[in-house]
């Protein structure tokens, strides 16, 4: 492979990707096995609300191609779909994929491309291409022209340089939705492979089969809302048929737990549930990480999905770990398992829910519950299972081919290879006949510190993609999505947007914002506090309420009240309406200092926090004042606008070469200003050459730092005036 560097954009972080489970696990190691040739750029969404705090340039001209993106909307005729998709998309959305660093850009599951520059598309299944105008299980696709229509328009666009799958019934169904051979050329039937599993977990013994241990499993995000979906229902009334007397055998349901009424309804008998939960049976609700969901797969002998639709990464998860899958006959489980040979297929699903569309030729799916079918199902699973077990060398055999199948044809490293190399042949026959790409906004070396760093991507993949609760303490939430922590205050609600760190500055309706963190103690506590306007607002429905109760037995004292009340509330309103941006501007200029000395004697010189701004100065500076630091008045001071910034500028100040440095000006006021990587310096004539040395050392007698040549200009010009 040729060693130029193959720069790709990934806007999975951004809030239009959460319905599509963002940097979903099924493409990990894409990430984490990426060749040398490939860098990746996306989104962290920590470092982005740091530097919209704390950054006002970055948070004015990032708002500004906000408002570039909702104009341009503006100023085109949009269909009833477009109008929807764009709504989905959302204009914030639409501008960080633009100014993601890269030459391209890969999407999946859903397309939602910049179209500023070429994009590939990789996707499982046909229905969730067309989100959110269809949806697996439906049957049925809002539109369908006009979704036709728009989707062709996307990937007929010259930019649209491959669409991949795994999955060939996916890639004949494309084919005839679209019936366009321009498409037809970009369609590429593609490998597909998880991530290997640690050492350790491998070395878990299953123990004998006497003593097996089946498990069900929900959803990526472990939703409990798919448990019968999953086939949960069926998996419990195997078990009452299977195991009537449980020895050591034992079923773990990694799922949350339906309601007894709901468990009724679909069968479940309750009395003896009730005899075995805690027993055969463990209940395993809490969310579980990644690694641990490994290590209860590698202690598995059998992972039990009766389901309606496919879930790959539970099935190569599990055939990764040992676990012989017994899955049923949707529609892209002949990817994975073939019945007898490596694990095991239940028939009956694909013909009571898949049908051949009449319009598009394409195959649908419609979910619909059938007592038959369910009944069926128990009884092959009770019958394929018993036969195993009356047969212990034919476990062995399924087991064999099982770990020999996951090695062979799941393997991350080969998925990542073959992918990438065809995304960059692909991108090398477009430059032929594209001298140039049509190219996004480049970020600035500066801001190369609000992406995602190659050491994160563990923290990212094994994160839950969509939003999961972790701790509600009456007065502020705790939500783990995407490798952050995200804290909200109270009991407010959350829209899909929300989530996103630029919202409380694009969107007026959300005036409280959120705080992201990698870890829960790294939000400082906030959840804790009750913010003054969510008091206020109960204090005072606490006080209205008490006096509307004393006025009640009096109608004409009540009466007037309640209209003085109603005055008051549209004087508020105006009030908030003409002079709510001042007091906003107001508290952003002048935030309480909250200062934190972070880190001692890094190269000289310590790090500091001040609300949401990082400084470096010298140890020997004194005590830190945000004026002094501003103004230029210490000795050495650098800024950044998360800790991740500002370590990485006092690195790079630390290992600066002598080729490195600049003399951008000469004789400014006796000062010559100096450029060294990202940072300025002024330093008084008569001293000599600069020497970073010398800065580490307190060697000037008078120096100057900013982060542009104005600063450092404007610090001369006060310190002489």
């Amino acid at each position: 492979m040729s060693e130029q560097i193959l720069n790709v954009a990934i806007p999975w972080s951004l809030t239009h990707y959460i319905p599509l489970n963002g940097f979903h696990p099924l493409y990990r190691a894409l990430f984490e096995e990426k060749p040398d040739w490939l860098n990746i750029a996306a989104w962290d969404n920590i470092e982005l609300s740091q530097s919209l705090r704390g950054d006002e340039a970055f948070r004015e001209s990032l708002l500004a191609e906000v408002a570039k993106e909702a104009v341009k909307l503006e100023n085109v005729s949009l269909s009833p779909i477009e109008k929807d998709y764009f709504a989905h998309y959302w204009s914030a959305n639409q501008a960080l994929t633009r100014l993601l660093p890269g030459e391209i850009e890969v999407h999946h599951t859903a397309p939602f491309p910049s179209l500023c520059r070429p994009f590939v598309f990789h996707c499982e299944s046909f229905a969730p291409v067309f989100f959110p105008f269809a949806h697996q299980g439906t049957g049925s696709m809002e539109s369908q022209e006009q979704v036709r229509a728009h989707y062709k328009r996307i990937f007929e666009n010259p930019l649209c340089l491959g669409v991949f799958s795994h999955l060939p019934e996916t890639i004949t169904d494309l084919s005839r939705f679209f019936a366009s051979p321009i498409i037809d050329a970009k369609l590429h039937l593609s490998r597909i492979g998880l991530m290997e599993g640690a050492e350790e977990n491998k070395q878990l013994s299953k123990g004998p089969l006497s003593s097996t241990r089946f498990l069900f499993v929900n959803s990526a995000n472990q939703n409990p809302a798919n448990f019968f979906l999953r086939g949960g229902h069926i998996v419990l009334r195997f078990w009452q048929a299977f195991c009537r007397d449980p020895e050591n055998k034992r079923l773990f349901m990694r799922c949350g737990r339906p309601s007894d009424a709901m468990l009724r309804q679909y069968g479940v008998d309750l009395d003896w549930l009730g005899c075995h939960e805690g027993h055969s049976i463990i209940w395993i609700e809490d969310y579980l990480t990644a690694h641990e969901l490994e290590k209860l797969m590698c202690a598995a002998h059998f992972l039990l999905l009766p389901s309606a639709s496919l879930h790959s990464v539970s099935i190569m998860q599990a055939m990764g770990a040992g676990a012989v899958p017994v899955v049923s006959d949707t529609i892209g489980t002949s990817r994975y398992v073939v019945d007898g040979k490596d694990g095991i297929v239940l028939s009956g699903v694909f013909d009571n829910n898949w049908r051949r569309d009449s319009e598009c030729g394409v195959m649908i799916d419609q979910y619909a519950r059938n007592p038959d079918l369910e009944d069926a199902l128990v009884e092959q699973l009770l019958r394929r299972i018993t036969e195993l077990f009356q047969n212990p060398k034919k476990y062995a055999e399924l087991y064999a081919n099982v770990c020999r199948k996951a090695r062979m044809e799941f393997s991350g490293r080969l998925f990542s290879e073959a992918f990438w190399s065809d995304v960059y042949g692909l991108y090398q026959d477009f430059l032929k006949d594209n001298l140039v790409s049509n190219g996004a906004t480049d970020l600035s070396p500066a801001k190369h510190h609000l992406l995602i760093d190659d050491s994160d991507w563990d923290r990212v993949f094994t994160s839950p993609p969509q939003p999961v609760a972790r701790l509600h303490t009456g007065q502020g939430c705790v939500t783990e999505m995407g490798g952050c922590f995200i804290a909200s205050p109270g009991d407010q609600a959350v829209g899909l947007h929300d989530w996103s760190p630029i919202t409380e500055y694009v969107e007026q309706s959300l005036p409280i914002p959120l705080a992201f963190s990698t870890e829960i103690k790294g939000l400082g506590g906030c959840y804790l506090r009750v913010p003054i306007t969510e008091a206020e607002r109960r204090n005072t429905k606490r006080f209205i309420e008490v006096v509307a109760n004393k006025l009640m037995p009096f109608p004409l004292v009540y009466a007037l009240s309640s209209k003085f009340l109603k005055l008051l509330r549209r004087l508020y309103r105006a009030w908030r309406q003409f002079f709510g941006e001042i007091v906003a501007e107001q508290k952003i200029a002048q935030p309480e200092a909250n200062i934190e000395l972070v880190a001692q004697d890094m190269n000289g010189l310590n790090i500091i926090r001040c609300n949401h701004q990082f400084y470096a100065i010298s140890k020997n500076g004194g005590e830190f004042n945000k004026q002094r630091a501003d103004a230029g008045d210490y000795e050495v001071c650098i800024k950044g606008t998360s800790l991740k910034d500002i370590l990485r500028k006092v690195e790079e100040l630390s290992t600066v070469s002598q080729e490195s440095i600049e003399l951008v000006e000469e004789g400014v006021c006796g000062f010559n200003l100096i450029r060294v990587g990202n940072s300025f310096f002024a330093i008084m004539q008569a001293e000599g050459a600069f020497d970073m040395n010398r800065v580490n050392t307190n060697g000037y007698s008078q120096l100057y730092t900013g982060d542009s040549l104005e600063d450092v200009r404007m610090a001369v010009e006060r310190s002489l005036s």
